[in-house]
């Protein structure tokens, strides 16, 4: 499918979409019954819809509706930083960065070792271990508004996730070119190429991230309608997710700083776009994460044998550990310290995308260069699917436990009652 070519195939992918979101939306409610994160319901409905089971969704339709997801990200991005102010950043700034160099390191660490000692293949293990640094930001963000979390673990989690893929993309430049090293049997490794790339992505996403949200808070100062601000603010969202994806820069970090830099000029601004986004973004938020769904390969699962039951154990505890030691390092209070980890299971499009990029960076290296692009695509996607099901559950566990269930809802009542109004 390239492109509208009759009526009947507009109606066909406008039928699919809608039945999509209605059948998604409908089945998550089943899962909320029982106590389950409604995410995992959209994922679920999207496996059940997709080639794994009724067939509803094709492959050639989620490949067209491949922006969706990056419109979703954008938004889920511009949400997460308009969480972040500088007075929260700067009190648990110590905690937080001990915990994002530990749980990202700790876990490259330890699964490099472990899939090592399973495949005595060291060029096998860099790769898994960079990869297995990413987490997704998308589903835990998502299960933090459903339940109106906020708090100290919540602050320091948006932050944690925010700032991780960054960190995934320094680790797996320097796994992906010692790789590189090992399977062409050269010594030879430039400093300048290994740093080059993250360090140009990181550091246009942020550049990107700032200049525009300078703007859109120059835009929002001068409006006279509250209401405005909704369009305005989600066009500028969408402005950066095409900047970033045209310049290859990451729009998950370059939306988060646009939010933040709004919220921290100007406070009342920010909240009014959460406020907004919040209620605008729910229909694109069910459509990115049951297409999610449908891309699942359930037969893949049993692809994963040994070496991806060991990849899911050895990430889960890299990341649990890696968060808990970090926390105790840095003085985490022992809400943030104790269940922080739980929060850093999910893994989706970082990884997915990584893993992508290293079968087509590797295929050219033989037999052993094809062989890794397999191995990595297989078992890259079966386990992701097993992640992002178990991922929400305990994010929601976690902010169960802490205590912070609810209570960004009776401040956002209150402040949302009085923003139906004119400035």
């Amino acid at each position: 499918m390239h492109g509208v070519e009759s009526g009947v195939y507009q109606a066909d992918i406008l039928t699919i979409v809608g039945l999509i979101i209605t059948v998604a939306f409908l089945g998550s409610k089943l899962f909320q019954r029982v106590g389950i994160p409604q995410v995992v319901g959209f994922i679920v409905v999207g496996v059940l819809l997709g080639n794994s089971f009724l067939r509803i969704v094709p492959p050639e339709l989620i490949a067209e509706l491949a922006f969706v997801s990056e419109l979703a990200l954008g938004l889920i991005g511009f949400d997460m930083g308009s969480h972040l102010r500088l007075d929260d950043l700067r009190r648990l700034g110590r905690s937080i960065a001990c915990i994002l160099l530990f749980e990202a390191v700790g876990t490259f660490a330890l699964v490099t070792a472990g899939v090592y000692v399973l495949t005595r293949s060291l060029h096998t293990a860099l790769i898994f271990g960079a990869l297995s640094s990413a987490t997704a930001p998308a589903a835990t963000v998502d299960v933090l508004a459903e339940y109106d979390a906020e708090g100290p673990l919540t602050t320091s989690l948006l932050a944690v996730v925010g700032m991780d893929d960054a960190l995934a993309l320094l680790l797996y430049s320097l796994a992906a070119a010692l790789a590189e090293s090992i399977l062409a049997q050269s010594g030879s490794l430039s400093l300048v190429g290994i740093i080059k790339l993250p360090l140009v992505e990181i550091g246009g996403s942020l550049i990107l991230g700032v200049v525009m949200g300078l703007a859109l808070n120059f835009v929002l100062e001068r409006m006279a309608r509250r209401h405005d601000a909704m369009a305005v603010s989600v066009g500028a969202v969408f402005i950066c997710v095409g900047i970033s994806r045209s310049l290859n820069l990451s729009l998950i970090l370059t939306s988060m700083v646009l939010g933040m830099v709004v919220v921290n000029c100007c406070p009342e601004n920010g909240r009014y776009i959460r406020f907004t986004i919040e209620h605008a973004g729910p229909v694109i938020y069910v459509l990115f994460f049951a297409l999610v769904g449908a891309r699942f390969r359930i037969d893949l699962l049993p692809a994963m044998g040994l070496l991806g039951i060991a990849y899911v154990i050895l990430r889960s505890v890299g990341k649990f550990t890696g968060a808990w030691v970090g926390g105790a390092l840095g003085g985490a209070e022992p809400v943030v310290r104790d269940n922080l980890g739980l929060g850093l299971l999910s893994q989706a499009g970082v990884a997915i995308g990584l893993a992508l990029a290293t079968a087509s960076r590797f295929s050219t290296y033989g037999e052993q260069g094809e062989q890794l692009s397999s191995l990595i695509i297989n078992v890259i996607t079966a386990t992701t699917f097993v992640v992002q099901i178990i991922g929400p559950i305990c994010v929601k566990l976690a902010i169960t436990r802490a205590g912070e269930v609810g209570r960004a809802r009776l401040g956002d009542d209150a402040w949302a009652s009085d923003s139906v109004i004119e400035r």
